[in-house]
């Protein structure tokens, strides 16, 4: 989904998506508090929100929007992930597609499963070479879209192929790891608005105790590493090739440096932690105080990891990032 503004012309268009949703007999929500469905939990509401609890319901909701020209974006488990304060306006699907299918080493994962609960089910069948996702928050699909890592691995590592769908096309496409150009936090699907419907991953068999001793392991470094317990959307920084954006953050002074209702996280300074109640758009200035004082301290230019989507004032979006697939 692009960053949103106004459109005057949105509303009817919104109008016609309820009258083309009642046909359909898709369910269809008002003015939805967005932020609370977020790891941030800050944000405003959508305009309107469909629930899709399968595969043929994501679908059935993405050609929705297309049918009524309303722009649409889908939310997973919602990390990494900021939203404006004034809402997102147009169509957000809620992606509960979860279902995961394991036939011998080969994995197939609905783009809606959480990354933890695929990494659980491969242990439990004694499959190894995922158990880095259990320190990813987010779904699958948005893993795909992010090419999301841990602990020295990334999606890429795993991924054989992608099913997505074009909203230009309507057709569903498998592509193969080649096609999806994966790099460091990056993917075709950030720019070419396909939406992941599943990923089809190529394990290894391995000793289900050292599976799961390893996932153990991945867990407890993560409790005590990062801000669990706070509302955090992630990591907020790429890290720079050879450096951490961590290290560069806290060498700049800025662990606790606060605005308003969010601070850069005492515990791991490549966080930012938010108020109960607080507000998206302290969130942003946070981020973009960091980027101002490390660029001018160290000449590095730090890249968002987190995405921020919505209605946000036009001075402060800055190469803003489709939604499609955000976990």
């Amino acid at each position: 989904m692009p960053v949103l503004g106004r459109d005057t012309q949105l509303d009817s268009r919104l109008a016609g998506l309820d009258r083309l949703a009642a046909e359909r007999r898709i369910e269809v929500g008002s003015d939805v508090p967005i932020g609370p469905l977020t790891t941030l939990r800050v944000g405003g509401t959508a305009d309107r929100v469909v629930v899709a609890e399968t595969r043929d319901e994501l679908l059935a909701a993405l050609r929705l929007a297309r049918d009524a020209e309303v722009p649409a974006g889908v939310l997973g488990k919602g990390s990494d992930l900021v939203v404006a304060d004034a809402g997102i306006r147009g169509l957000v699907i809620r992606n509960r597609a979860a279902a995961i299918r394991i036939d011998g080493v080969t994995v197939e994962a609905d783009s809606g499963t959480a990354m933890a609960a695929l990494v659980k089910a491969c242990t439990s069948s004694g499959l190894t070479g995922i158990e880095f996702g259990i320190s990813i928050p987010g779904s699958v699909g948005g893993a795909v879209w992010a090419n999301a890592g841990a602990h020295e691995g990334e999606m890429r590592d795993v991924i054989v192929a992608v099913e997505a769908w074009s909203a230009e096309t309507d057709e569903v496409v498998e592509l193969t790891n080649e096609d999806c150009a994966f790099a460091y936090r990056d993917s075709r699907f950030k720019s070419s608005g396909e939406v992941v419907l599943s990923a089809r991953l190529a394990l290894e068999r391995g000793d289900a105790a050292a599976i799961a001793e390893r996932v153990r392991q991945h867990q407890e470094r993560r409790r005590a590493t990062q801000p669990l317990k706070d509302q955090n959307a992630g990591s907020v920084f790429r890290n720079p090739p050879g450096d951490h954006a961590g290290r560069l953050i806290e060498a700049a002074g800025l662990k606790g440096h606060r605005i308003g209702s969010a601070q850069v996280s005492t515990l791991h300074a490549n966080f930012i932690v938010v108020d109960r109640d607080g507000w998206a758009t302290d969130v942003r200035a946070v981020g973009d105080h960091v980027r101002h004082v490390v660029a001018d301290r160290f000449g590095v230019d730090l890249r968002y990891e987190i995405e921020f989507v919505g209605a946000w004032p036009s001075e402060l979006v800055v190469d803003p990032s489709p939604m499609a697939g955000v976990s």
